[in-house]
């Protein structure tokens, strides 16, 4: 069914982000996604390359979001947040009126359906697979935690950090947001100005800190970071940076290998079954009006 599929991915940070009518744009911490379609975003069949993003056609195309939204393609292997970001995203009220966003409701169940089976045959049980289990496992011993930032990351984390009688504030610059997760969870919200960190926890699930906050957590008597692009922190006490959490995880390597040769098969089994659909329709996306 997805022959004339086109998806654009850049792992990198695009300064200027696509601007086209023809484009559905998909962005997370860690990646950015532009799905078309062939007829109507023509790409020639020798790109590999467009304005910075790598080209995937077809049902390439499918097995590669396939992966990144199974959690597959994530440095943290299977987590479960990016599900949650795509199913997000593509809700049917932030899609564009058109036949082609239509298309991409279908793309979209197809894809959820098919990393359910994935999860649910292979990724379960498979060590720490959230970055909210991974907070919780990292912090319990602390009664108190600020976490810095209201975005998907820190709402992510934040149901984790609720939990067993911790005390929790939530600092960020988005009022609104503050408050509505205010009335969802039991914590104390601050505007980054009107915060001052003592001795408490931190975690950090925001892409930036204001200029004066690297020195003001110093004092903290733990810092977890979860941010990808970190300075030299070493002068924190009790201080895990995202690549650390990574290195601890490789307790789990060597049966995620084993995982990732089953789910090989399993995924041309998955893409070999969409294929054969184009037999019975063989334009593809056969409602897509040009």
């Amino acid at each position: 069914m997805w022959s004339n599929l086109i998806l654009l991915h850049s792992n990198d940070l695009i300064v200027k982000p696509l601007d086209d009518n023809s484009l559905e744009l998909w962005q997370t911490c860690q990646r950015s996604i532009a799905f078309s379609d062939n007829r109507i975003f023509p790409i020639s069949e020798s790109e590999r390359f467009y304005k910075g993003y790598e080209v995937f056609r077809g049902y390439e195309a499918y097995r590669f979001l396939l992966e990144v939204v199974s959690g597959l393609r994530s440095k943290l292997f299977g987590e479960s947040e990016i599900q949650a970001q795509f199913r997000d995203r593509f809700r049917e009220e932030k899609l564009t009126d058109s036949t082609f966003s239509l298309s991409l409701l279908r793309l979209r169940d197809q894809i959820l359906e098919h990393t359910k089976q994935i999860r649910s045959k292979y990724l379960t049980g498979i060590g720490r697979q959230t970055y909210g289990s991974i907070a919780d496992s990292y912090l319990q011993n602390q009664k108190s935690v600020t976490l810095l930032g209201t975005g998907k990351l820190a709402t992510s984390v934040l149901p984790y950090l609720v939990t067993k009688g911790r005390n929790v504030n939530l600092v960020g610059r988005d009022h609104t947001r503050m408050s509505e997760l205010q009335k969802e969870f039991p914590i104390t919200t601050y505007h980054w100005e009107d915060y001052k960190p003592g001795e408490e926890a931190i975690v950090i699930a925001s892409s930036f800190l204001p200029f004066n906050w690297e020195s003001m957590i110093e004092s903290s008597s733990f810092i977890l970071d979860f941010r990808e692009m970190t300075s030299n922190n070493h002068h924190y006490k009790n201080y895990t940076p995202l690549s650390k959490i990574l290195i601890d995880l490789k307790e789990t390597d060597e049966q995620i290998q084993s995982v990732k040769m089953d789910l090989q098969y399993f995924l041309t089994e998955l893409t070999r079954e969409r294929e054969e659909e184009q037999i019975h329709i063989m334009n593809g996306w056969e409602d897509l009006l040009v």
